[in-house]
């Protein structure tokens, strides 16, 4: 079966799904993808040991087995599952649709490939001088296991913000297939009607939609004057506060969080939502704290070179647990590019990471967005514009270049052009090819 690869996210998958896995968008924006096997080869008795269980783990498994047949792989993994596709568990929130349809690969890659994944077991600790990994299992059991070469790819946590009833049993944050496993028991256990999601970014976002969907009433309080404030400008998180407002979406921005109660949130003006249901979607923090007690250097995320190399030999990094050159790698596709990176230079092969940028689509609200590169907001740079909008109020483009190259796009509403914008930011794009 052949491959294609998504020009909005870069994921890349089998020719036959018919919408990216990743991002959700439809097969207008694939084109076909030719695996090339990798040129280096070491086969070694080495034991690769790769803790973490994401896509940045699995691509870096992979990357090691193309170029060496013989070594031992092992995937330490805290979840129950095999990795899988992260992005699309707030579209599962209320629709189960089942780990088949989460999972990047199923069991028999695993088995074909000769890739130990060990589910349910903890790394605590690195020992980098004696080169072992102390792990405990779901039992409690504590041991070590030998490594040669190790890769930290342990990923990120959902960040809880100190609010006072955040640790109550109906406060949800959604990062595994756990967590929505446990958003449909509460919905069921307390009978719910009504939820607040906590924080109007993407994640959370979506949940909302999702949860609306499913029936709920759901009300989305952001501390930012907008929504979206990362990836969009003000006047299309205006357009887009609108549109939510119109679909049945209860929008609060500028909103000042005191308390969580049993049955509602309440704001610091006294103001209450009831809600059997909470999700915090506050952001996400890297998870550092085995690298940090094993010496391994940690800049709020665990430091990686261009190579993915720590600063302790025998030892990489990758995914969103990491930083390259002073920036996060917190999405999909730089997750997936930075293991293969990180697992080709463990075999033995010299590859140097080239930044990939990232973008957002959502379809959702009834209508969609498609967000790449800056969103003007940046005070020290001076950026072009130009802005178009529909007479419908519900349709918006916003083109931003820097040094007159295309260095940022926002659509809302008509998303299609999405693949080829996508091609001319890659290239660099002028005012005069665009506009002129």
């Amino acid at each position: 079966m052949g491959k294609v690869k998504c020009l909005v996210c870069g994921a890349v998958f089998d020719e036959n799904e018919a919408t990216c896995p990743v991002c959700g968008v439809g097969s207008e924006n694939f084109v076909p993808y030719e695996e090339k096997p990798a040129a280096f080869r070491l086969d070694t008795d080495e034991r690769f040991i790769i803790i973490g269980g994401g896509p940045a783990a699995k691509s870096a498994a992979e990357a090691i087995r193309e170029r060496n047949r013989t070594a031992t792989i092992i995937i330490v993994s805290q979840e129950s599952y095999l990795p899988y596709n992260r992005p699309m568990l707030t579209k599962a929130i209320i629709r189960d649709f089942g780990y088949n349809g989460l999972a990047i690969e199923g069991d028999a890659w695993y088995k074909r490939n000769d890739v130990i994944f060990m589910a349910n077991t903890e790394a605590k600790r690195i020992d980098t001088g004696a080169k072992t990994v102390e792990v405990v299992n779901a039992g409690g059991s504590s041991y070590g296991i030998d490594y040669d070469k190790l890769i930290y790819a342990l990923g990120a946590y959902c960040f809880v913000p100190p609010i006072k009833g955040a640790e109550l049993s109906h406060v949800v944050s959604v990062r595994s297939i756990a967590d929505t496993e446990r958003v449909r028991g509460i919905i069921k256990e307390r009978n719910a009607t009504k939820a607040v999601c906590i924080g109007g970014g993407v994640m959370g976002l979506e949940g909302a939609w999702g949860l609306k969907a499913g029936g709920l009433d759901v009300t989305v309080l952001e501390t930012a004057p907008g929504l979206l404030p990362r990836q969009l400008d003000d006047p299309a998180s205006e357009m887009l506060e609108k549109i939510c407002n119109e679909t049945g979406l209860h929008i609060v921005t500028g909103a000042s969080i005191a308390e969580i109660t049993p049955d509602a949130v309440r704001l610091a003006d006294g103001t209450e939502y009831e809600a059997q249901l909470v999700i915090m979607s506050t952001g996400m923090r890297p998870y550092t704290k085995v690298a940090e007690e094993s010496g391994i250097a940690v800049d709020k995320w665990v430091v990686a070179d261009s190579r993915m190399r720590t600063n302790v030999d025998g030892v990489f990094a990758c995914g969103d647990c990491c930083v390259i050159n002073g920036q996060p790698q917190a999405f999909w596709v730089q997750a997936v590019e930075t293991g293969r990176i990180a697992g080709a230079n463990a075999a033995g092969e010299e590859l140097e990471y080239e930044s990939i940028g990232s973008s957002l689509v959502i379809d959702a609200f009834d209508t969609s967005i498609f967000a790449l590169g800056t969103n003007g907001k940046d005070p020290d740079k001076e950026f072009r514009a130009v802005e178009k909008r529909g007479d419908d109020g519900k349709t918006y483009e916003k083109y931003y270049f820097l040094d007159d190259k295309l260095a940022g796009v926002i659509l809302i509403g008509d998303i299609s052009k999405m693949g080829d914008l996508t091609d001319k930011m890659s290239r660099g794009a002028s005012y005069d090819e665009m506009f002129g």
